[in-house]
């Protein structure tokens, strides 16, 4: 049978495959097609969603779809699509101890924010805070018991407080990890009886989980005292300013440009740099492109998951942030402090960005 390349829906058949142990060719067409949904979902997320989520592909071990904060999507944040033959679940999975780090911290400082969040999720939505055993030599993890495990808005308020402390502190030892899913479960019949709309219905369930994502990845910032700028530091901007590009058509020829541009309260929150029109043609292969990835360097970490997108109407162009560069962001600069861009065109079709203070 000549299979085709357009999704056009999660059939029965693919539902069905993952309960057949032993069924290779069965379960090699479902990947197949979990390839296929995945592919055609990401594409039709909004960009912000993309942003957050750059990496998508299956994971043909653990028999997934996902999207992903980084290329190994268990070193971070990501949304799983466990297909299995009576539904389709979608979590929010959160099982890299740093992350998780993170995530609790801020449940911690901002408890009635975060159960806000959960409220606003639905009865369909479940929550589970894990505790598990963690050999740090191997990696290899061991349930040990549930901190919590039922419908997310019910996670009661009088001893949630008391929840999310205990799984901060577990978290923070060596013999335990703490993780965290949010979970949503649709009936297989009912994906089915979709066909291609359920794009449309899986994308809305990703939106649904979006504010608690972006809360959970986010940081609390540290107050800084603001520094008067020096007149050397006036001298050293000015020179940078020097360097830009003044007109669209000189940077599609460039290879390599600086540039200074002023920070937010917006940009360090929403995790965005802007440039300028003048940068967009820098970046675009040809004129149907509207997003290009780049590999950005920033303190002493490198990190493949930021793309800079054409915004219409006037093609201004924008560094989105991943969420490591995006914390990074949070932690070195106050909103209207300056950063510097470094934009080098690089072998094989490649584009590497530097930031530093300005």
């Amino acid at each position: 049978m000549v299979q085709s390349n357009l999704f056009s829906g999660l059939t029965m058949p693919v539902f069905s495959a993952f309960g057949w142990a032993g069924e290779e060719t069965a379960i090699n067409f479902a990947l197949d097609q979990l390839k296929l949904f995945i592919d055609a979902l990401y594409y039709s997320l909004p960009r912000e969603v993309q942003a957050q989520f750059p990496i998508h592909g299956v994971d043909t071990e653990a028999q997934i779809a996902f999207l992903a904060v980084n290329e190994k999507p268990e070193k971070d944040v990501y949304i799983a699509f466990f297909v299995r033959p009576m539904s389709l679940e979608t979590s929010l999975i959160f099982t890299d101890k740093t992350a998780l780090t993170r995530a609790y911290r801020k449940m911690k400082i901002q408890t009635p924010d975060f159960l806000e969040l959960l409220g606003d999720l639905g009865l369909e939505w479940n929550l589970r805070i894990q505790q598990m055993q963690y050999d740090a030599g191997t990696g290899e993890t061991v349930h040990y018991k549930d901190l919590y495990k039922n419908p997310a808005r019910a996670f009661p308020e009088i001893s949630a407080a008391e929840v999310i402390e205990r799984a901060e502190y577990l978290n923070g030892e060596d013999q335990w990890v703490v993780p965290m899913f949010l979970s949503q479960r649709t009936s297989s019949e009912k994906i089915s009886a979709m066909g291609e709309a359920v794009l449309q219905n899986v994308t809305q369930y990703i939106l649904t989980l979006m504010p608690a994502a972006t809360f959970l990845t986010g940081q609390v910032r540290k107050k800084q005292s603001k520094k008067k700028k020096s007149k050397k530091s006036k001298l050293a901007d000015a020179q940078i300013k020097d360097t830009t590009i003044r007109q669209p058509l000189d940077s599609a020829h460039m290879e390599r440009f600086t540039y200074v541009s002023e920070l937010k309260p917006l940009h360090i929150r929403r995790g965005f740099i802007n440039l300028t029109e003048n940068h967009w043609p820098f970046f675009s292969l040809n004129a149907r492109t509207e997003t290009r990835p780049v590999i950005v360097k920033y303190g002493d970490k490198i990190d493949k998951g930021c793309a800079v997108w054409r915004l219409v109407p006037n093609d201004q162009a924008r560094l989105m942030l991943s969420t490591p560069v995006h914390m990074w962001v949070e932690e070195t600069f106050d909103a209207d402090d300056r950063v510097k861009i470094t934009a080098e065109k690089r072998e094989p079709n490649e584009i590497h960005i530097e930031l530093s203070p300005a």
